[in-house]
Formats: structure tokens, C-alpha cells, sequence
């Protein structure tokens, strides 16, 4: 443990913007009150010095404080140098500010207790001690914190333990109750740190999941899904989507036998597996294919936040999924022409030909060459040579106009 001090200690030093000497100050200034680094830095510090992983890039630190996050924050814009750019924006929801320092966050967090009243919930929050604060966390090695004043490390759950073993544990039994993203954050980190979830917090896991979706409110006899709940799922998987591999981790909650979390629905296999990669390339709403052959389509919009233009995607999806199935004799011989017209006539949004593509649907290569080559396609014809032709405008000029652009389209299927 000594070697491992010495090593933060060295560590912590070296944080950008003179942050260690700069808080020190503060320190010093406010009767020696208690701020230590906490979470995510210090873990992957750990993990570069217990395993030799060379990844450690960090692109955020979280403080925390038993005193008042907003007088550090502004301790620390105030003393900083040689910065272009420092912005503070507070929540006081849980007394919490970040600092945004040329682009690096900074998360400061007064010290505090939380208690779900119902799960998903926001938690009702009580000041607090570091070593207290500890316990509201998700994993044990997110739970190390590192006092900057007497530079010693608070290591309450044995997360230093479970980074040597490779192991995720978390916090309390209640721990996926209270915030059912956790379990989405377990296999993020699982996927990125080549970590394993440990058996008694999977056998949590499996256990709430087993009773998820649960409702918590009720409100004018209808009963209404935690909001929190989907707000931090959502959030948690555009952490994913953005820097992560999200088919690694949806197969990773599928062989947990969690995948429910998301959807029971959802079939994990190849053919989905692949699809989760196109619409990453694609560009199009992962939120959507994930979702997509829930159900219950109403049901699962209000447990996701779905709103209108979303739902409105989606059920183009199911309609057009089911009249290629039931009338496929119908498509199977249509020029790029007719699929053009098809596809535009019914004013398909792009996310919604986006999800037929990636869930490999019959067809899809149609829809794949019109958001790709044929919607880009002209007429050889403008409005205005035909004017100097002797049209008119109006509906007769624009079907001129549109049986020109299909006479091109259709040369692609001859090239």
C-alpha cells in the first residue's frame, strides 16, 4: 500500500493547471477543511499502476469537498493562470459545480448522503463527511478517494483489492434499485477495463431486473415510470454510443441474462449484433433499433422518453416492415424508379429507412441505394430550362420534372 500511496501521491502532483497546489491553498485558507480526488481519476491511475495499462488519458476529474463546492470553484477560476477559457455552472440540486478549464471538466461535489425514497427517483440529500460521501457511490473502485491535505488514500469497499482481482462490485444490495443504469455503466466499464462483474452483484442485478419495469408513481390512475430512471439510462447510453463499443456491451447484459434492462424483446444474435454497428456508421438513432420490436410500442415510448417524431419513426418502422412481409410479391421486381417513389411518396423519415437498413430488412438494399444514390439524383432538366421551353409552372411542370429525374435514376440499375 505504501508503493501505491507514493505513486498517487507522485500522481496527484502532476494533475493540469497547478489544481494540487491551487487547492492546497484553499485548504489552507478554510480552517484545513477536507478535499480529495475521487472516482474515475484515481481508478485509472490505479489501473495503469497495478496493470500496466498505458490508457490512462484523463478527460475529467471529480473533487469533493466537506465544505462548499461553489467557494472552491470560484477559489479555483480565480487563481488559475495561463487559461483560455474557465466556466462554472452550478447545480444546487446537489451542490454540485463544473468547471470547464480550456476543455477539461472538472466536478466538484460538496460531501453528501442520498436516500431513494423509490427507485430512479431523485434521492433526497443530506451534507456529509468524504468517507460517508464514499458510500453513495456505484463500485467499489470508483469509491477510492484521495485526501489532498494529509495525502491519504480512503479505501472503505476494498476497490484497490477488486482492481488487482479484475472485479466489479458494488456498493449496497440496493444499489441497482436505486439506479438501474448502474447495470448499464457495469458492462461499459466490463467492456472498457476488461473487467467481470462479481457473482453477488450479478445475482443482484438478475434479481431487480427480474422485476423490471417497475412503476413507482401513481398519478391520476395512470401509472407513470420513474422518469429518473430513463433520463439516466438514455444518458448512460450516449456515454456508450459515443466512446464505447455499444454491440460489446448489449452482448455483455444479454449473457448477464439482463438484457431486459433495455428490452426483453431484444434478440441478441449476429444479424442484430451487425446492425447496432451500421447504425453507429449510418449515423441513425440507436435509441430506435434498440427498441424497435418492443412489445408493447406505448408502453415502452413512455418508459423511454420516446417523444413524438421518435414514436412517429417508429411506427413507420413496424408499418413498412409488415407490408414488405405481407406483400413482398408486391416489391420484388421494382425499378429504382418505383422504390425512389415509394420511399418519397410516403414521406419516409431518414431514421426510419436508416432502422430497415440495419435490421437487414427484406429489401434493404433498396433503401440503402435511395439514401445513398438515388434521393441525390436530378433531373438533366431544371425548372427553368423548362420554362424556356414553354412550360408553365405548376403540378405539370413538377411531374415533367420528376419523370426526367426517375428516367435518370433508372440509367443506374443499366450502368
Amino acid at each position: 500500500m505504501n508503493d501505491i500511496s507514493a505513486y498517487i501521491n507522485t500522481a496527484i502532483l502532476k494533475i493540469p493547471f497547478n489544481l494540487f497546489n491551487i487547492i492546497s491553498k484553499y485548504i489552507e485558507l478554510n480552517d484545513n477543511v477536507k478535499v480529495a480526488i475521487v472516482g474515475g481519476y484515481i481508478r485509472d491511475l490505479l489501473i495503469t499502476k497495478i496493470h500496466k495499462n498505458t490508457f490512462f488519458n484523463p478527460l475529467d476529474i471529480d473533487i469533493v469537498t466537506e465544505g462548499s463546492s461553489i467557494d472552491l470553484a470560484k477559489f479555483i477560476k480565480k487563481n488559475i493562470s495561463n487559461v483560455e477559457l474557465c466556466l462554472i455552472k452550478e447545480f444546487a440540486l446537489y451542490n454540485t459545480v463544473e468547471l470547464n478549464i480550456n476543455n477539461f471538466k472538472i466536478d466538484i461535489a460538496s460531501a453528501r448522503t442520498e436516500k431513494y425514497e423509490a427507485p430512479g427517483l431523485n434521492p433526497i440529500v443530506k451534507h456529509t463527511n468524504i468517507k460517508e460521501d464514499l458510500r453513495r457511490r456505484d463500485f467499489s473502485i470508483n469509491a477510492i478517494a484521495f485526501e489532498i491535505s494529509k495525502q491519504e488514500i480512503y479505501d472503505l469497499f476494498n476497490g484497490i483489492k477488486h482492481i488487482q482481482e479484475k472485479e466489479l462490485h458494488l456498493l449496497h444490495k440496493n444499489s441497482i434499485q436505486d439506479d438501474p443504469s448502474r447495470l448499464i455503466r457495469c458492462a461499459r466499464y466490463a467492456s472498457r477495463l476488461g473487467f467481470k462483474i462479481s457473482d453477488k452483484s450479478l445475482q443482484q442485478s438478475q434479481k431487480i431486473v427480474n422485476r423490471w419495469p417497475w412503476l413507482a408513481i401513481e398519478d391520476d390512475s395512470k401509472s407513470r415510470f420513474p422518469p429518473g430512471i430513463s433520463i439516466r439510462i438514455r444518458m448512460e447510453l450516449s456515454e456508450i454510443y459515443k466512446y464505447d463499443n455499444l454491440a460489446k456491451i448489449v452482448s455483455l447484459l444479454n449473457d448477464w441474462e439482463v438484457i431486459a434492462i433495455l428490452d426483453k424483446n431484444i434478440c441478441v444474435n449476429n444479424k442484430f449484433l451487425s446492425g447496432l454497428k451500421w447504425i453507429k456508421k449510418l449515423k441513425g438513432n440507436y435509441i430506435l433499433y434498440l427498441l424497435k420490436h418492443s412489445e408493447n410500442l406505448e408502453y415502452t415510448c413512455q418508459r423511454f422518453f420516446i417523444n413524438s417524431k421518435e414514436k412517429k419513426t417508429l411506427k413507420e418502422y413496424l408499418n413498412i416492415t409488415n407490408q414488405l412481409e405481407n406483400e413482398k410479391e408486391k416489391f420484388l421486381y421494382l425499378t429504382p424508379s418505383k422504390w425512389t417513389d415509394y420511399i418519397e411518396t410516403k414521406n419516409l423519415d431518414e431514421d426510419t429507412v436508416k432502422l430497415l437498413i440495419c435490421n437487414r430488412s427484406l429489401f434493404w438494399k433498396s433503401f440503402f441505394k435511395w439514401l445513398f444514390i438515388y434521393k441525390f439524383i436530378k433531373s438533366k432538366k431544371s425548372g427553368e430550362i423548362l420554362k424556356s421551353e414553354g412550360w408553365h409552372p405548376g403540378k405539370e411542370m413538377g411531374d415533367e420534372i420528376k419523370r426526367l429525374r426517375y428516367i435518370e435514376i433508372d440509367k443506374i440499375k443499366k450502368k
